[in-house]
């Protein structure tokens, strides 16, 4: 298996390699086509000389005057083949195409093979000054000998200066493909390093280099944050077993140890010892009901039967259950609810019922005597706010974070108070059944404000306002 650094270098060198081939080929191709016209241009020319020359020469002697002289000049000049035909084509004398073959072979100074084009000729018509067609120059070469030294050692020139390029460029993509795979797989390398650290147990382990990549950064930040959670979800796994350990060892102790003692005879087997052990007993009950309570909470998605309900009347019910208890602990307990009169919620009846009892009996439990509990209901678009604030006791700032957690207690001032540390624990659960959600404020030593927010299913019955649908079957009735 490839690993992802040499993926991207390879990409790179890759991509670096086919512009490089790609734009080489384009200007060697441009090069090209621009010499082959600049030597069309150049036999033109050398064509239109030629011809001029011949036609001078005709008319001074019609062919009969010796011209050998100056078609060799010509000849030696461009390196032509030049031949003088009838008007019919027949040779009357010139250069053929074997004596500038041999020509060339004795020039050392052509760089290019002579036979790397093939042989080419033109036959040039020659009009006298009467304007009567008197013969032909037929002008034979090969292509890559009519350009010049200097030419040829600027076209090679060019291909040494194209080939030096594509040498640094290519240098180029290999120096960047190795910054930009080290780029990314140096994090991910990382990254996944820590995230081993953290499958083998390693719950500590982090991935402090930031990246100026987003993705990479959200990655790391994503990895950290779970690490982070890890690590607290198993110091609240390690608390939980501490706490369910001490919960379950201490009644059974008393137990243990009163039995003996009744055993030895130290202590009276009496109503009163009968007493105490049944009340551990109880105890141990609690603790093993909750947990099954929570259990079922969990579970109790498929067991809940939603319907309609008054959201006051379940308030109510619980808040007057508590009124004895406001009243003897001397607390200024009060509900305002005039707000949800007419809110109907879907929900079920029991679940909701267990939600009140376990936020208002937390309110009770941590609120000293002659405190103070308001309950306060808002309404706002299509949900409800249910707000229970106390002057209790408080939550510790870093205590807040984890009040949710199964069998979490606090601190050790919370401890005092009776309880196993599931009641909001269930609350939550609770509340995410009925697509609710839930907010705790709170300040160490001044109180505890608990928001619950829960849709509503719609505004229900007034005597001022009567639904729609009791209206529908109203007006059913009537035509009935």
């Amino acid at each position: 298996m490839i690993t992802m650094r040499k993926q991207v270098f390879g990409i790179l060198l890759t991509l670096g390699t086919f512009i490089i081939f790609t734009i080489s080929y384009a200007v060697n191709i441009s090069i090209q086509r621009h010499f082959e016209v600049y030597t069309m241009a150049n036999i033109k020319r050398a064509g239109d000389a030629i011809v001029g020359v011949l036609q001078d020469l005709y008319e001074v002697d019609e062919w009969n005057h010796n011209i050998g002289q100056e078609l060799i000049i010509e000849t030696y000049m461009g390196n032509f083949a030049i031949s003088v035909l009838t008007p019919d084509k027949k040779f009357i004398w010139g250069t053929t195409q074997e004596q500038l073959l041999d020509k060339i072979k004795k020039n050392d100074k052509v760089l290019i093979p002579y036979n790397a084009l093939p042989y080419r000729f033109e036959d040039r018509p020659i009009y006298s000054k009467a304007g009567v067609l008197v013969g032909y120059a037929r002008i034979g070469y090969y292509s890559s000998a009519i350009l010049s030294t200097n030419d040829l050692m600027f076209q090679a020139n060019v291909n040494r200066t194209i080939l030096w390029c594509g040498t640094i460029i290519l240098g180029f993509f290999s120096l960047l493909g190795l910054y930009i795979s080290r780029l990314f797989t140096h994090h991910i390398y990382g990254i996944s390093k820590t995230s081993i650290d953290l499958a083998d147990g390693k719950l500590s382990a982090r991935y402090h280099c930031k990246s100026k990549i987003k993705e990479i950064e959200t990655l790391r930040y994503s990895m950290n944050y779970l690490a982070q959670r890890l690590e607290s979800q198993d110091t609240i796994r390690k608390k939980l077993i501490s706490d369910v350990s001490h919960e379950i060892r201490t009644p059974l102790h008393i137990l243990q140890s009163n039995l003996e003692a009744m055993i030895d005879g130290f202590y009276p087997i009496d109503e009163e010892q009968m007493q105490l052990l049944y009340k551990e007993v109880v105890r141990f009950g609690k603790l093993l009901n909750n947990l099954d309570k929570l259990k079922n909470a969990e579970e109790a998605e498929n067991n809940m039967e939603m319907r309609p309900l008054s959201l006051n009347e379940s308030i109510k019910d619980v808040f007057d259950a508590f009124k004895i208890v406001a009243k003897e602990k001397k607390i200024k307990y009060q509900l305002n609810d005039s707000a949800s009169q007419n809110v109907i919620i879907l929900a079920d009846r029991d679940s909701i019922k267990q939600l009140w009892m376990n936020l208002l009996s937390n309110a009770f439990k941590f609120t000293d005597k002659k405190g103070e509990i308001i309950v306060t209901t808002m309404t706002r678009n299509k949900e409800c706010s249910i707000i229970i604030e106390d002057t209790g006791i408080g939550i510790a700032k870093e205590d807040l974070p984890y009040v949710f957690e199964r069998m979490y207690r606090g601190d050790k001032s919370r401890e005092k108070h009776e309880g196993s540390g599931l009641g909001l624990t269930i609350v939550k659960r609770i509340i995410e059944l009925h697509k609710g959600k839930i907010d705790i404020e709170s300040t160490e030593g001044k109180g505890t404000k608990v928001t619950v927010i829960i849709p509503i299913e719609e505004l229900g019955n007034t005597p001022g306002n009567i639904g729609t649908k009791v209206k529908s079957y109203m007006k059913l009735g009537i035509k009935s």
